[in-house]
């Protein structure tokens, strides 16, 4: 019985370190090997020999960098998702600890995870008052996204337009706060009924004045034709039916289409700033954690 606590004593204190040892050394050549084929744009390559990885029996510095290398990786190639969990997992003792975090929130910000990515930005412990600003900035990115302008000009009083880093970019989101601030909604109702009184004109209402006027121009000829066919054959004639069912069919399609047209361009409108928001607050956080 001595004899067998002996033995175990010598294993547990010369065999399995030795074995721990082992495994983290072979998971730090995995790990190296996986971001050599990463940078080498070997993306599905990459991250299947990072997934086969054991994490079971490594430090938890190794832990971070796995955590760090698959969400960066998942961020690089848009599975932003991926990246969001992956980066999030990154404990507080790692260097790349701020940049994690703010790089999972960026991602659900893109994702349109925005309660959560607002507060993932607020929690993040800036080391500096750049840090500091650039937080804000990109809190005040996702307050515009959610439509939220006294927010917005609440963080922005934190603009100090005066790091390279920063300047170009606060410029031109106070340029979005102030064009997003004078669009107005405009009713698609009121649209449908202009165009009834007057086919294309809910579209010019719409913003859509060339539409309008194409809308115009075949609903007028159509009916003018139709109102002929009516004066010389009444409305059992072949040629007022005819006509008639396309100009009714062109009629009741100009004001549908312009009901679709204030959608449309309210879409349109949400689109465009919203990629304009997104990709300026993109810039700011690769010139600051690169």
């Amino acid at each position: 019985m001595k004899k067998m606590l002996t033995r175990l004593f010598v294993f547990f204190l010369f065999c399995v370190p030795a074995i721990v040892n082992a495994q983290s050394t072979v998971f730090s050549n995995e790990l190296r090997f996986a971001r050599y084929l990463l940078d080498k744009e070997m993306y599905a390559e990459g991250m299947k020999v990072l997934m086969a990885l054991d994490t079971t029996a490594i430090s938890p510095e190794q832990k971070d960098s796995f955590y760090y290398t698959v969400g960066w990786a998942a961020y690089q190639y848009k599975q932003l998702d991926t990246a969001a969990t992956m980066l999030l997992k990154v404990s507080p003792r790692a260097e790349v600890y701020r940049k994690s975090n703010a790089f999972a929130a960026y991602s659900m910000a893109f994702n349109q995870r925005l309660a959560e990515a607002d507060a993932v930005f607020a929690a993040i412990p800036y080391a500096d008052s750049l840090e500091y600003e650039l937080v804000r900035f990109e809190r005040a990115g996702i307050a515009l996204l959610q439509r939220d302008y006294h927010l917005y000009d609440s963080l922005k009083a934190g603009f100090r337009f005066n790091s390279y880093v920063l300047q170009q970019e606060e410029k031109r989101m106070n340029v979005y706060r102030t064009e997003m601030g004078k669009f107005r909604n405009k009713s698609p109702l009121l649209a449908g009924v202009y165009s009834a009184l007057l086919p294309g004109a809910g579209k010019w209402y719409a913003g859509k004045k060339k539409q309008g006027v194409a809308a115009f121009l075949p609903v007028a000829s159509l009916g003018a034709i139709t109102y002929e066919a009516y004066r010389k054959g009444g409305v059992k004639s072949a040629r007022f039916i005819a006509f008639g069912s396309l100009f009714s069919l062109f009629y009741v399609g100009n004001i549908w289409g312009s009901v679709l047209s204030v959608k449309v361009r309210q879409n349109e409108f949400k689109r465009e700033y919203e990629n304009k928001i997104l990709f300026d607050m993109h810039i700011p956080l690769r010139n600051f954690y690169n």
